[in-house]
C-alpha cells in the first residue's frame, strides 16, 4: 500500500480537505475517525466513540489503522492522553 499526500501542515486538512490519494486509500469510518481528530486534536478514543455514535471497538480498529498509516499520533498518558494528526 503506498500512500502518497503532501503534508505542509495541520491546516490543509481543516481547510478543506484530505488530498485525493489519501483520502482514496480511506474507508468511510477511517476517514471519519480521523476527521474527528484534526477538529479536535488530543481527542480520545471514547469520546470519538460518543460523538460519531460507533462502538468503542470500531474506533479502536480505526485508530490502529491510521497509526499504522502513521498519520495520527498517540501523545500522552493512557489515562489523559489523544490523538493528533500528523
Amino acid at each position: 500500500m503506498k500512500i502518497v499526500f503532501e503534508l505542509t501542515g495541520v491546516n490543509k486538512f481543516q481547510n478543506g480537505g484530505l488530498n485525493g490519494e489519501l483520502n482514496g486509500e480511506l474507508n468511510k469510518g477511517q476517514q471519519k475517525v480521523f476527521k474527528e481528530i484534526i477538529l479536535k486534536p488530543g481527542i480520545n478514543a471514547s469520546l470519538i466513540s460518543k460523538k460519531l455514535n460507533i462502538p468503542f471497538s470500531t474506533v479502536d480498529k480505526h485508530i490502529r489503522v491510521l497509526l499504522k498509516l502513521s498519520i495520527i499520533e498517540r501523545r500522552g498518558s493512557k489515562k489523559t492522553g489523544g490523538y493528533y494528526a500528523i
